[in-house]
């Protein structure tokens, strides 16, 4: 099932060119795609899908949520992807080890320099534009800007090897200036290489309006073929030479930071470009429009991982210096804050406040899809306050042991997993769930500092029985807080909510249908992760309590490098020795241990 957070998102998606990362239960990337048109590829994914390939099907079931990044171009979108698969390795993608795939134009650093096509960005002083997406004849490209620029293309070693040999053939026919014979000055040849750049630079009307003047006098001459051919070549040019600038040829490290805002709240977008690449894109809500940029910089870069060279910002603020003073006294990194006013730089700027209008307008209207779906809540279990803040219960246990349990929180429209929480049941033994949910309910509603505020609206995993048990639990506490149980049919899905001793009939209504299916879904997945761990944590105790030399502290350090006993189980001798400081004997000895196991 489509949850109701990628459905609505569905319909928010923009028409514009980017790059969309789908992400998993856990919020992990799982894949990382380009669009020409993000709205229309997108929704491709969730249609259909039973004429979807198997690989495709796999990775639909896995998504949970999706988030982009719009750019310019579809080059841009192009080089972003592959800088994005290579910054988070996604599971669902094939890894992009180098650049082999894409075509760079190349002017090299000579005194005469050539056009050539390179495989990827090397470090020589030469000039690179691209990379050209796949379909593209970028050699044929290449051979007519040679050909217009008469730009030489033999490996000859001028101006020492000038006059050595003849003229060859390219010169004969007009695709070279023969400066290996003088037959063009130096000044000349590296005038008409400044105008190739101009072009690949997408700065090139001037030459493609000398070339349309061309043709438009091959036309009046009546030579309609050649004005044809430069016709073509002239829209051909236009459609490849399109700037992209999501990709530096240095190793500059920059933040680039913008925002927009509406009369409800603000949202600040930060671009983080690390060894001149577009790595990824940050998004932060504030309820309250007046947020200025001092106050996110100095809040942003008080909590930050990594640091840039640069701090790129749209505006000049009062204080930059106390910001710069700020990261160096916490980071000993010394950033500098710049307001660019043209260049790429402002470019970039100008994208981030792209993706920050398009963000804020999104956030919007899914703010009022859920606040339609929890008031249709409100209105058919007769509440007469809103319902903004969820909490949901779960708990899990099998035959009884390593009883735990799950709450996670849904606000604003959207899972808040920093405030999720755990519960190790300590008072019952055996399966007794409702036992379990009176110690979970009363350990987090009896210390409401510690805890956060309370919710607007609790949802327990179970019918009457547990809904009665929280009832009572909250009852004591004098707390006053609707509580509604999750039902579910017989085949442990999604069946209705109970409330007040009633069922509610939400599948009349698919939204909230929706929602309630994907909190229960989220709540007993994030108890059985945890149930798992634990039940990891103790086979790997019962094992390694079997192996001499393991003790208390060998075992904590094994669990806490491996994770699992599978993990330990295909790691080498060396490995377990290396990766956990033990001795090589004791390490073989696990191996033996597991390898019978």
């Amino acid at each position: 099932m489509v949850n109701a957070l990628i459905e609505e998102k569905l319909k928010l998606l923009p028409g514009n060119p980017g790059v969309y990362l789908m992400k998993d239960e856990n919020n992990q990337i799982i894949y990382v795609g380009k669009a020409k048109n993000l709205k229309n590829r997108v929704r491709q994914y969730f249609q259909n899908i039973s004429n979807k390939d198997s690989k495709t099907v796999a990775l639909v079931k896995k998504i949970r949520d999706f988030d982009f990044i719009v750019t310019d171009t579809e080059i841009e979108a192009l080089v972003l992807e592959c800088n994005l698969i290579k910054e988070y390795r996604p599971k669902f993608n094939i890894l992009l080890r180098d650049d082999k795939y894409y075509l760079y134009f190349k002017i090299t650093n000579e005194e005469y320099p050539r056009l050539i096509l390179a495989r990827r960005i090397e470090k020589d002083k030469a000039t690179y534009f691209g990379p050209f997406v796949k379909g593209v004849s970028v050699r044929y490209i290449a051979e007519f800007l040679r050909s217009l620029f008469q730009v030489r293309t033999c490996n000859l070693n001028l101006p020492s090897d000038k006059n050595k040999k003849k003229p060859c053939l390219n010169y004969h026919i007009k695709k070279c200036s023969a400066p290996c014979n003088n037959l063009i000055s130096q000044e000349e040849y590296n005038k008409n290489i400044e105008e190739l750049k101009k072009v690949l630079n997408g700065k090139g009307d001037e030459v493609i309006k000398r070339l349309q003047n061309e043709m438009n006098e091959l036309a009046e001459a009546l030579e309609f073929e050649k004005a044809a051919i430069l016709r073509d070549n002239i829209r051909q040019l236009k459609n490849i030479v399109e700037k992209q600038k999501v990709i530096y040829y240095d190793d500059r490290n920059e933040d680039i930071i913008n925002y927009a805002k509406n009369d409800k709240a603000i949202c600040y977008v930060v671009l983080v470009i690390r060894n001149g690449k577009l790595i990824n894109k940050e998004e932060f809500f504030i309820d309250t429009p007046d947020y200025n940029l001092q106050s996110f910089l100095e809040m942003y870069y008080s909590q930050v991982i990594s640091l840039p060279k640069e701090i790129i910002i749209p505006e000049e603020i009062e204080n930059k210096e106390n910001i710069e003073g700020l990261i160096e006294k916490l980071y000993y990194f010394k950033s500098k804050i710049r307001v660019p006013k043209i260049g790429e730089k402002k470019e970039l700027i100008e994208m981030s406040k792209k993706n920050a209008e398009i963000d804020l307008l999104n956030k919007q209207k899914l703010d009022i899809f859920y606040k339609d779906i929890l008031s249709k809540l409100s209105e058919i279990s007769g509440l007469d306050t809103d319902i903004n803040k969820i909490e949901s219960y779960d708990i899990s246990n099998i035959s009884g042991n390593d009883n735990v349990a799950s709450m996670v929180v849904f606000e604003n429209g959207r899972f808040i997993k920093d405030y999720y929480r755990k519960f190790r049941i300590k008072t019952v033994e055996g399966q007794d769930d409702y036992g379990s949910i009176r110690e979970v309910i009363q350990r987090r509603f009896t210390d409401i500092e510690k805890h956060g505020k309370f919710p607007d609206a609790i949802f327990i995993d179970g019918g009457i029985g547990q809904v009665n048990t929280t009832k009572e639990v909250l009852k004591q506490l004098n707390i006053n807080i609707p509580v509604f149980g999750m039902v579910k049919d017989d085949r442990h899905k999604t069946k209705d909510l109970l409330y007040e001793g009633k069922e509610l009939n939400i599948q009349e209504y698919p939204e909230l249908y929706k929602l309630v299916y994907q909190i229960q879904e989220e709540t007993h997945r994030f108890a059985i992760k945890y149930h798992k761990q634990l039940r990891s944590k103790h086979l790997y105790e019962s094992i390694l309590d079997e192996i001499d030399g393991i003790g208390e502290k060998r075992k904590i350090k094994l669990f806490r490098t491996f994770g699992s006993i599978d993990n330990l189980r295909q790691a080498t001798v060396e490995e377990i020795s290396k990766q956990s400081g033990i001795p090589i004997e004791i390490a073989e000895r696990i191996k033996r241990k597991l390898t019978k196991y």
